[in-house]
């Protein structure tokens, strides 16, 4: 049935043009000139490579500004971090770590830090502390998204910088 099969294609790839040049295929391949998919190996041999912990490059610690500049509480473990926020659309939805998202929810969403990790933000003056309840932003280049109680006590809207140290 499978030699059928392949000389019907190899029929129509001469009638369309396609295939010329190309011998169709005969017999079993050999063995011995099969390549072995990478990350395989047989039974019994030891494996070539080994997993690597993957390395977390942590942001820098923020900077005092020049006058004018950010309002960030003075002392270390402050990072700066892009960021956006979500909420309407997504209010009665379930969270990734549980719960369902309201208007006033003090949470914030991360693709790996462990659910439950508090962390203090501050922006433009206001601090507030939420809590990693969801996983995302799903958009390259930013760091957290914040639920919308998390967005209101900050007064902050679309995506901006913030800053933030994990309590």
């Amino acid at each position: 049935m499978l030699a059928a099969s392949a000389q019907i294609v190899a029929e129509q790839a001469t009638e369309t043009g396609l295939g010329k040049g190309l011998a169709p295929a005969s017999g079993k391949p050999d063995p011995d000139q099969l390549r072995t998919p990478s990350g395989l190996v047989a039974e019994g041999e030891p494996a070539s490579a080994t997993r690597k912990a993957t390395a977390i490059r942590r942001s820098a610690p923020a900077r005092p500004a020049a006058s004018g500049g950010s309002t960030a509480p003075s002392g270390s473990g402050w990072r700066s971090a892009r960021v956006s926020w979500y909420g309407p659309g997504f209010y009665g939805n379930t969270m990734a770590g549980g719960g369902t998202l309201q208007p006033n929810s003090m949470v914030v969403a991360h693709r790996s830090l462990p659910f439950g990790t508090r962390i203090e933000f501050s922006y433009k003056g206001r601090t507030c502390v939420a809590v990693v309840q969801d996983r995302g932003p799903f958009v390259g280049g930013r760091t957290f998204d914040l639920g919308p109680g998390t967005a209101k006590a900050l007064g902050f809207g679309g995506v901006g910088t913030v800053d933030y140290r994990i309590l």
